[in-house]
Protein backbone atom coordinates (compact mmCIF):
# COMPACT_ATOMS: atom_id res chain seq x y z
CA UNK A 1 0.00 0.00 0.00
CA UNK A 2 1.62 3.17 -1.06
CA UNK A 3 2.09 6.25 1.60
CA UNK A 4 -0.61 8.48 -0.84
CA UNK A 5 -3.82 5.66 -0.67
CA UNK A 6 -2.21 5.02 3.02
CA UNK A 7 -3.13 8.54 4.05
CA UNK A 8 -6.31 8.37 2.51
CA UNK A 9 -7.55 5.40 3.92
CA UNK A 10 -6.17 6.76 7.87
CA UNK A 11 -8.52 10.21 6.58
CA UNK A 12 -11.28 8.10 5.32
CA UNK A 13 -11.48 6.02 8.58
CA UNK A 14 -10.61 9.23 10.97
CA UNK A 15 -14.00 10.11 9.51
CA UNK A 16 -15.76 7.08 10.14
CA UNK A 17 -14.67 6.76 13.18
CA UNK A 18 -16.18 10.07 14.65
CA UNK A 19 -19.49 9.84 13.09
CA UNK A 20 -19.67 6.04 13.80
CA UNK A 21 -18.09 5.68 17.35
CA UNK A 22 -17.27 2.06 18.35
CA UNK A 23 -18.98 -0.20 20.40
CA UNK A 24 -17.71 -3.19 21.67
CA UNK A 25 -18.06 -6.03 24.20
CA UNK A 26 -14.57 -6.66 25.46
CA UNK A 27 -14.91 -6.34 29.01
CA UNK A 28 -18.10 -8.24 29.09
CA UNK A 29 -16.60 -11.16 27.33
CA UNK A 30 -13.35 -11.55 29.32
CA UNK A 31 -16.30 -11.16 32.22
CA UNK A 32 -18.07 -13.91 31.01
CA UNK A 33 -15.21 -16.39 30.28
CA UNK A 34 -14.09 -16.12 33.18
CA UNK A 35 -17.40 -16.51 34.87
CA UNK A 36 -17.55 -19.79 32.74
CA UNK A 37 -14.44 -21.33 33.78
CA UNK A 38 -14.78 -20.46 37.75
CA UNK A 39 -16.02 -23.83 38.89
CA UNK A 40 -16.06 -23.80 42.42
CA UNK A 41 -17.30 -26.70 44.76
CA UNK A 42 -17.52 -26.90 48.68
CA UNK A 43 -18.53 -30.20 50.65
CA UNK A 44 -20.89 -29.47 53.20
CA UNK A 45 -20.86 -31.28 56.70
CA UNK A 46 -23.21 -34.09 54.64
CA UNK A 47 -20.79 -34.88 52.19
CA UNK A 48 -22.88 -33.16 49.93
CA UNK A 49 -20.91 -31.30 47.04
CA UNK A 50 -22.28 -27.83 45.67
CA UNK A 51 -21.56 -25.24 43.64
CA UNK A 52 -20.55 -22.07 45.03
CA UNK A 53 -22.65 -18.70 43.74
CA UNK A 54 -21.13 -16.08 42.13
CA UNK A 55 -22.32 -12.61 41.51
CA UNK A 56 -21.15 -9.39 39.75
CA UNK A 57 -20.20 -7.06 42.03
CA UNK A 58 -17.50 -4.32 43.28
CA UNK A 59 -16.19 -5.17 46.84
CA UNK A 60 -18.23 -2.62 48.48
CA UNK A 61 -21.59 -3.48 46.68
CA UNK A 62 -21.10 -7.09 47.40
CA UNK A 63 -20.38 -5.96 51.31
CA UNK A 64 -23.88 -4.36 51.33
CA UNK A 65 -25.60 -7.53 49.10
CA UNK A 66 -24.16 -9.85 52.16
CA UNK A 67 -25.82 -7.41 55.04
CA UNK A 68 -28.51 -6.60 53.85
CA UNK A 69 -29.74 -9.43 52.18
CA UNK A 70 -30.72 -12.27 54.40
CA UNK A 71 -31.61 -14.55 51.28
CA UNK A 72 -28.24 -14.48 49.96
CA UNK A 73 -26.56 -17.75 51.56
CA UNK A 74 -22.65 -18.34 52.15
CA UNK A 75 -20.20 -18.90 51.02
CA UNK A 76 -20.52 -17.02 48.11
CA UNK A 77 -17.68 -15.47 45.28
CA UNK A 78 -18.20 -11.73 43.84
CA UNK A 79 -15.87 -10.69 40.79
CA UNK A 80 -15.21 -7.15 39.93
CA UNK A 81 -13.03 -5.21 37.23
CA UNK A 82 -9.73 -4.19 39.14
CA UNK A 83 -6.91 -2.07 36.99
CA UNK A 84 -6.19 -1.81 33.93
CA UNK A 85 -2.75 -1.03 32.49
CA UNK A 86 -1.11 -0.86 29.04
CA UNK A 87 1.39 -4.24 28.86
CA UNK A 88 4.21 -2.97 26.96
CA UNK A 89 6.06 -6.42 27.16
CA UNK A 90 3.01 -7.84 25.05
CA UNK A 91 2.79 -4.58 22.66
CA UNK A 92 2.65 -5.51 19.15
CA UNK A 93 4.32 -3.77 16.37
CA UNK A 94 2.89 -0.25 15.94
CA UNK A 95 1.21 -0.61 12.57
CA UNK A 96 -1.55 1.41 12.77
CA UNK A 97 -3.49 0.14 10.10
CA UNK A 98 -2.59 -3.44 8.17
CA UNK A 99 -4.93 -4.65 5.19
CA UNK A 100 -5.47 -8.02 3.91
CA UNK A 101 -8.34 -8.92 1.29
CA UNK A 102 -11.42 -11.29 1.18
CA UNK A 103 -13.85 -13.16 -0.95
CA UNK A 104 -17.32 -13.70 -1.04
CA UNK A 105 -18.34 -16.60 -2.67
CA UNK A 106 -21.80 -16.06 -2.98
CA UNK A 107 -21.50 -12.44 -4.30
CA UNK A 108 -18.25 -13.74 -6.43
CA UNK A 109 -16.41 -10.22 -4.98
CA UNK A 110 -13.08 -9.48 -3.64
CA UNK A 111 -13.26 -6.87 -0.79
CA UNK A 112 -9.90 -5.12 0.93
CA UNK A 113 -10.43 -5.33 4.90
CA UNK A 114 -8.41 -2.91 6.75
CA UNK A 115 -7.82 -3.77 10.31
CA UNK A 116 -6.64 -1.43 13.27
CA UNK A 117 -3.38 -2.56 15.61
CA UNK A 118 -4.90 -3.77 18.71
CA UNK A 119 -3.54 -2.84 22.00
CA UNK A 120 -2.34 -5.17 24.21
CA UNK A 121 -3.48 -4.61 28.14
CA UNK A 122 -3.06 -6.05 31.67
CA UNK A 123 -6.95 -6.28 32.58
CA UNK A 124 -7.48 -7.54 36.40
CA UNK A 125 -10.33 -9.14 38.03
CA UNK A 126 -10.69 -9.12 41.80
CA UNK A 127 -12.39 -11.99 43.14
CA UNK A 128 -13.68 -12.00 46.94
CA UNK A 129 -14.72 -15.22 48.87
CA UNK A 130 -17.08 -14.59 51.86
CA UNK A 131 -18.13 -17.62 54.45
CA UNK A 132 -19.20 -18.44 57.56
CA UNK A 133 -16.78 -21.25 58.49
CA UNK A 134 -13.17 -21.76 57.70
CA UNK A 135 -13.33 -25.11 56.25
CA UNK A 136 -15.70 -23.75 53.27
CA UNK A 137 -12.87 -20.86 53.17
CA UNK A 138 -9.93 -23.37 52.82
CA UNK A 139 -11.69 -25.66 49.94
CA UNK A 140 -12.65 -22.50 47.77
CA UNK A 141 -9.02 -21.20 48.29
CA UNK A 142 -7.80 -24.29 47.17
CA UNK A 143 -9.94 -24.60 44.75
CA UNK A 144 -9.13 -21.42 43.00
CA UNK A 145 -5.47 -22.37 43.36
CA UNK A 146 -5.29 -25.37 41.30
CA UNK A 147 -7.36 -23.53 38.13
CA UNK A 148 -4.14 -21.98 37.47
CA UNK A 149 -1.17 -24.20 36.62
CA UNK A 150 0.50 -21.82 36.45
CA UNK A 151 -2.50 -19.78 33.96
CA UNK A 152 -6.22 -20.30 33.36
CA UNK A 153 -6.73 -20.03 29.36
CA UNK A 154 -9.74 -17.32 28.55
CA UNK A 155 -10.78 -17.76 24.70
CA UNK A 156 -13.27 -15.01 23.45
CA UNK A 157 -14.70 -14.49 20.32
CA UNK A 158 -11.49 -11.86 19.83
CA UNK A 159 -8.53 -13.84 21.28
CA UNK A 160 -8.28 -17.18 22.02
CA UNK A 161 -4.78 -17.84 23.64
CA UNK A 162 -5.51 -15.42 26.41
CA UNK A 163 -4.10 -16.17 29.84
CA UNK A 164 -4.68 -15.26 33.23
CA UNK A 165 -2.51 -15.56 36.10
CA UNK A 166 -3.14 -15.43 39.93
CA UNK A 167 -1.29 -12.74 41.84
CA UNK A 168 -2.00 -13.36 45.42
CA UNK A 169 -4.58 -13.93 47.58
CA UNK A 170 -4.80 -12.17 50.51
CA UNK A 171 -7.04 -12.22 53.98
CA UNK A 172 -9.23 -9.01 54.24
CA UNK A 173 -11.67 -10.26 57.36
CA UNK A 174 -9.57 -7.61 59.98
CA UNK A 175 -11.65 -5.17 58.08
CA UNK A 176 -14.94 -6.33 59.40
CA UNK A 177 -13.22 -7.01 63.20
CA UNK A 178 -15.54 -4.48 64.43
CA UNK A 179 -18.33 -5.77 63.84
CA UNK A 180 -18.96 -8.18 66.39
CA UNK A 181 -22.79 -9.72 65.09
CA UNK A 182 -20.91 -10.16 61.90
CA UNK A 183 -18.36 -12.94 61.86
CA UNK A 184 -18.06 -13.23 58.07
CA UNK A 185 -15.05 -14.57 56.38
CA UNK A 186 -13.47 -12.45 53.76
CA UNK A 187 -10.60 -13.17 51.55
CA UNK A 188 -9.37 -11.41 48.08
CA UNK A 189 -8.06 -12.91 44.99
CA UNK A 190 -6.60 -10.86 42.01
CA UNK A 191 -6.54 -12.28 38.69
CA UNK A 192 -4.44 -10.62 35.77
CA UNK A 193 -5.57 -11.45 32.26
CA UNK A 194 -2.71 -10.63 29.41
CA UNK A 195 -5.10 -9.40 26.00
CA UNK A 196 -5.56 -7.70 23.44
CA UNK A 197 -8.27 -4.86 23.13
CA UNK A 198 -9.23 -5.61 19.33
CA UNK A 199 -8.54 -2.92 16.23
CA UNK A 200 -11.96 -2.47 14.67
CA UNK A 201 -12.11 -3.66 10.74
CA UNK A 202 -13.46 -2.10 7.63
CA UNK A 203 -14.42 -2.97 4.44
CA UNK A 204 -12.96 -0.56 2.59
CA UNK A 205 -14.27 0.06 -1.49
CA UNK A 206 -11.94 1.67 -4.25
CA UNK A 207 -14.09 4.87 -4.16
CA UNK A 208 -13.51 4.80 -0.37
CA UNK A 209 -16.83 3.93 1.06
CA UNK A 210 -16.31 1.93 4.44
CA UNK A 211 -18.28 -0.72 6.59
CA UNK A 212 -17.40 -1.70 9.51
CA UNK A 213 -16.49 -5.68 8.84
CA UNK A 214 -18.37 -7.97 11.17
CA UNK A 215 -19.21 -10.76 8.26
CA UNK A 216 -16.99 -13.71 9.57
CA UNK A 217 -18.53 -16.01 6.89
CA UNK A 218 -16.88 -14.44 4.07
CA UNK A 219 -14.04 -16.95 3.31
CA UNK A 220 -10.49 -15.40 2.80
CA UNK A 221 -8.73 -15.99 -0.46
Amino acid sequence: MDSILYSKIQKDIKSYDESHPATTDFYRSYTQSLLDRLIIEVVDDEDKRYKVPVIYANPERAIAKVKEDRNLKLPLISIAIGDIEENLKARRPDLQLTHYKFFDVEKQRAYRVIKKASKAISLQFQLTFWSKYTEDMNQMVETLQMLFQPSLALPTAHEKENKAFLLDILDMSSVQAGDKQDRTLRKRATIRVECYIPGREYLYSNTGRIKEFINTEIESK
